[in-house]
């Protein structure tokens, strides 16, 4: 019976879970992975493609005009003869002045019947008003003051000899009484009926103020009833040679500076046409001077000017600027280099007392008339090398160069390949293609060119 109490105790055994402890091993391999690559500078990649950058050409110049205002000798109430925008010769009638101011009103209102015009009128108004709505800008609220004084002088021209032959013997008898007076042209020139106080500025005295166009006050001398004496009466542009004058940056100087002739295109009707130009620098910013001898009378009201620079497109191999890096190298005579151990590929002899001369082949980065350009892969400052031909020897580092370049890495690890820059903005350079030792289409180059040094292997 003792036996059948006795209790009988067994060794507990002790399963082991292999997958749990896989799947602990695969988490610490991936957050081991995902810390190295947060932590770790990625290096992108970029393909060398074809491209183009189109320097920002479009611009609002300032017109610059031999520019003259006559003014009135007594008060009295104008009616313009000449239409504005219109070329006078001398002793041309410009306006008539009434002291009284009933002919004139009586003019005026003639204006306003619009009965009296015929179909041929009334085609030429619509084209100004389809003009204008075509070409509106909400930015430039001058260019409404300029369609309303253009509208304003078509209709004016339209009823001008019709209104004066209605007020004929009015006229007549204000004209014996001394109040009806007519102002003529004292030499030839274009006419304008408006004024801004830029008259006087030319390209010697221009100031940087004078570009915002916000700031400018135009003056509609059609616009008002009785005049007093010594107020403006017209302005008369007296030459076809006219200028422009736009503010440039130093990345349009540098596209700009071996020109003397552009062509240019006006953007508000697509006309083009070639002028001079010449920079200048004036406190401290750089200013395009072109100068015109055609076009002017089509803006002669319009003190700033839509324009476009037709410059042409730099064409090429396009590459991102960070990708651009400098290297020194060593600037080796050529002379120097031959073919030794059987190599197809020349190298270097290099002077070695204590274990003998060794040959190495060596890689040329970019060649001169004179000199191959190597890097420190088998030299450094102050090894000896070996003419082939005498005992003449070269001191590897008497002769430095610095190139610019790219680093390629079509074979998985960074090659050094040098570049010709063409043309380059803030973002973007264009190189020249087809150069020796340099980058092709299609290339693979490291974005990031200061985070790689030559010969890095990359993941």
């Amino acid at each position: 019976m003792s036996d059948k109490n006795k209790v009988v105790k067994f060794h507990r055994q002790i399963h082991i879970n292999i997958a749990g402890i896989i799947c602990f091993i695969i988490f610490i391999y991936i957050v081991f992975h995902i810390f190295t690559y947060m932590t770790a500078e990625n290096i992108s990649i970029y393909e060398v493609k074809q491209g183009t950058i189109v320097t920002q050409n479009h611009y609002q110049a300032l017109a610059l005009r031999k520019e003259k205002i006559y003014n009135l000798d007594q008060e009295g109430y104008i009616y313009y003869l000449a239409g504005n925008k219109t070329k006078v010769g001398k002793k041309s009638p410009v306006y008539i002045l009434d002291q009284k101011g009933d002919i004139v009103s009586a003019m005026k209102n003639n204006e306003s019947n619009f009965e009296n015009l015929d179909a041929g009128d009334v085609s030429d108004l619509e084209m100004q008003i389809k003009s204008y709505i075509n070409d509106y800008d909400g930015v430039n609220f001058y260019k409404v003051n300029t369609f309303k004084n253009n509208l304003s002088d078509s209709l004016s021209q339209m009823y001008n000899q019709e209104a004066i032959d209605a007020q004929n013997e009015k006229i007549e008898t204000a004209a014996k009484n001394g109040t009806f007076f007519t102002y003529k042209a004292k030499r030839p020139g274009l006419v304008v009926y408006s004024i801004d106080g830029y008259e006087n500025v030319t390209t010697k005295n221009f100031t940087a103020e004078l570009f915002d166009s916000s700031k400018l006050n135009v003056i509609n001398l059609r616009s008002r009833e009785k005049c007093s004496a010594k107020e403006a009466a017209y302005k008369l542009i007296t030459s076809e040679k006219w200028n422009m004058v736009i503010p440039v940056s130093e990345e349009a100087v540098e596209v700009l500076k071996d020109m003397s002739v552009i062509e240019i295109e006006f953007s508000e009707d697509n006309a083009r046409t070639w002028c001079k130009c010449k920079l200048k620098e004036q406190a401290g910013t750089n200013y395009l001077i072109l100068t015109l001898d055609d076009s002017m009378e089509r803006y002669a009201d319009s003190r700033f000017v839509p324009v476009d620079l037709l410059l042409d497109e730099r064409a090429g191999l396009k590459i991102p600027n960070s990708a651009i890096v400098e290297k020194t190298f060593f600037a080796v005579p050529k002379d120097y280099f031959f073919k030794g151990n059987d190599s197809k590929s020349e190298g270097l002899l290099k002077k070695d007392i204590e274990n003998g001369n060794s040959f190495f082949n060596t890689t040329i980065y970019y060649e001169t008339e004179d000199s191959y350009y190597i890097d420190s892969e088998y030299f450094e400052q102050g090894d000896v090398i070996i003419h082939p031909d005498s005992s003449e020897i070269y001191v590897i580092g008497t002769d430095k160069a610095t190139l610019s370049g790219v680093y390629n890495v079509n074979k998985g690890y960074t090659v050094f390949k040098q570049i010709e820059i063409i043309y380059q903005n803030e973002d973007y350079t264009i190189v020249k293609t087809g150069t020796d030792y340099g980058i092709s289409l299609y290339d693979r180059i490291v974005l990031q060119g200061d985070k790689v040094k030559e010969n890095d292997v990359l993941r």
